[in-house]
């Protein structure tokens, strides 16, 4: 773990409708009054979230063996549907990782016989990373246990409000660029 502490169990009872973010909050509003805090809370908050829920994911990926990276390689390829296969540019575009980061994980995922990469016919700068039947199968499993892990996460707080917080996270994002970007279709969906 790097710090952060876990989430609270769902059955703690919770004393006060403030967290760590309001406590360092108000000391900076004590000290700079004159300050602009709405940013920079939302900022602390998202950034202690990230590092609870990194912790979290890093947690059940080591149980399977998995680094976060290579979780969310095989997740992504999963979700694309079958023939579950991408080039590694859309990997990348994904996953908001670099092309050494990609083609690191790709190497460990081929390794371990979960991926395989297949020239592209069409342009032979290019391939294609394509999901083997058991990368698959893990991605699957690993899928249906991380969502099972996050519905426990997630207990203690409505689901109401759980999709007010995602709702107004996209917004944001959506705000500062973060757009959507283009589908590519796998050469078995055409």
């Amino acid at each position: 773990m790097t710090g952060t502490r876990a989430l609270p169990a769902t059955t703690a009872i919770r004393m006060t409708d403030r967290d760590l973010v309001d406590l360092v909050t108000d000391d900076w509003r004590k000290e700079m009054p004159d300050l602009d805090q709405a940013g920079v809370e939302l900022t602390r908050r998202v950034m202690r979230l990230a590092g609870i829920l990194g912790d979290n994911l890093a947690a059940h990926s080591a149980r399977w063996n998995l680094t976060k990276g290579e979780v969310n390689v095989l997740a992504t390829l999963r979700s694309v549907g079958s023939p579950f296969e991408l080039q590694p540019t859309d990997l990348k575009a994904r996953l908001l990782m670099s092309s050494g980061g990609v083609s690191n994980v790709l190497n460990r995922l081929e390794g371990r016989g979960l991926v395989e990469r297949k020239p592209d016919d069409n342009d032979g700068r290019s391939s294609w990373v394509r999901l083997t039947p058991e990368g698959s199968e893990l991605a699957l499993a690993y899928a249906r246990s991380w969502t099972e892990t996050q519905t426990d996460t997630y207990r203690a707080a409505s689901p109401a409000a759980v999709t007010r917080a995602s709702d107004a996270l996209r917004e944001v994002l959506l705000a500062l660029g973060d757009d959507e970007p283009p589908r590519r279709e796998s050469r078995g969906a055409k």
